[in-house]
């Protein structure tokens, strides 16, 4: 992101946190230089500031530049860059500790690979810069910054003129259109993508915007060693906290979680027993109505009938001369559906009898399992205690039994 040098101090704290400032090129010196062989990748960073102490590279000691450097293994090079802190803090860039990074604009340039010798041009605010490449080297042979006025077309191609003049162009081809730096932005994990844009058209020979994984640019940023390694640490260590403070949220989360199960299980497990217990609690009411509902059924389907009943029982009886029954009935208990227990007296043993063995003929009754218990009264009558088993009435049954009470019937039932 190109932020303007005489604003940057003025942002707030936490938004300077987000930005990597673009530096325009044409603030540092660059060199060069070729690898010794036996140097791995992770003696470069050394080898590069050692660099910095040669007479041939700066007048200034080390401690007062703001410098950084970018290497190929493979092209065995790396470029080197500095710019003394005293110009930065003239040109009005305070404050660099807050940035995200600190980089020079031409760092996109160094993004990519090329697949033949090329010289390729970066606009950057007032600063039009030009580096040559090697095939399949990210690191250029040669690098050259100068101002610039971009509205200006005349200046802009009188100063690419004069940086491919620096060059020889024998060797190297080069990209006729100018790339325009554009906004740095960071993804989530960490890698920074550089939104160039061509000046006038698109080129097909490259892509506009590459990306730069944050652990490589750090050695593009020109911030002092100590603060770089300092700064690593403390944000490697925030992300470690952040992913505890994460971590032990999740955990709680679902502790949590399982807390709130655990108690609606027990919750659960307390309301069954209560269930339960209610269920056992009214046990004998459930089965008393149970029981009623069998005998309603029953009844229901033609079961209990006292009146009806009795009738059936009491046509069959006999009556003497005078008219008068020979045998009453003192009380009648129905034991279920068929089942019947009758108590009553009658004038002898003999009529008793007489009667059951009706009752059996004309099938009201099943035959009985045993005979009635009969005793003598002081009366001269003789009582009995029967327990009998009637059977389902018959059409014929019921139309006898209408003929004995008269035929009666109510004004309801005929209607």
């Amino acid at each position: 992101m190109a932020e303007d040098p005489e604003k940057a101090s003025d942002f707030p704290v936490g938004e300077l946190r987000e930005i990597t400032l673009l530096i325009p090129g044409e603030h540092f010196f660059c060199e060069t230089l070729s690898v010794p062989p036996e140097l791995n990748v992770e003696d470069f960073q050394e080898f590069a500031r050692q660099a910095l102490d040669l007479d041939s590279f700066s007048p200034y000691p080390a401690e007062q530049l703001a410098w950084g450097f970018h290497g190929c293994e493979v092209a065995r090079k790396i470029i080197v860059f500095a710019t003394p802190f005293i110009k930065l803090r003239q040109l009005g860039w305070q404050n660099l500790e807050f940035f995200r990074r600190v980089v020079p604009s031409f760092v996109s340039l160094m993004a990519r690979e090329y697949q033949s010798a090329t010289i390729a041009f970066l606009l950057h605010d007032e600063t039009l810069t030009a580096a040559a490449f090697d095939r399949e080297s990210t690191v250029p042979e040669a690098l050259y910054s100068l101002p610039v006025d971009p509205a200006d077309q005349e200046d802009l191609e009188s100063v690419r003129g004069k940086l491919l003049a620096m060059f020889d162009l024998a060797r190297f081809g080069q990209i006729d259109e100018i790339l325009v730096a554009g906004d740095v932005t960071r993804s989530g994990d960490g890698v920074f993508a550089f939104e160039n844009e061509w000046l006038d058209s698109d080129h097909a020979e490259l892509d506009q915007a590459v990306s730069v994984p944050g652990e490589e640019l750090w050695s593009f940023d020109v911030r002092p060693l100590d603060f770089k390694l300092q700064e690593r640490k403390r944000r490697r260590q925030a992300g470690l906290r952040w992913k505890g403070v994460l971590g032990s949220v999740i955990g709680m989360a679902a502790l949590f979680l399982v807390f709130i199960a655990l108690k609606i299980g027990a919750v659960k497990l307390e309301d069954q027993k209560l269930i339960e217990q209610a269920k056992s609690e009214r046990k004998p009411e459930v089965m008393a109505s149970m029981e009623l509902l069998r005998k309603l059924e029953e009844n229901k389907m033609g079961g209990i009938d006292p009146i009806d009943s009795i009738q059936r029982i009491m046509v069959h009886r006999d009556s003497d001369q005078k008219g008068d029954p020979t045998l009453y009935l003192t009380s009648a208990e129905f034991k279920s559906r068929y089942e019947l227990e009758l108590k009553g007296k009658g004038r002898t043993a003999a009529s008793i009898n007489d009667f059951f063995k009706k009752l059996v003929e004309n099938e009201v009754l099943e035959t009985p399992k045993k005979r009635p218990e009969m005793k003598s009264l002081a009366d001269g009558w003789v009582s009995f205690d029967a327990s009998i088993q009637m059977k389902d009435r018959k059409p014929e049954d019921s139309t006898a039994t209408d003929q004995a009470t008269g035929g009666e019937k109510s004004a309801s039932e005929e209607g």
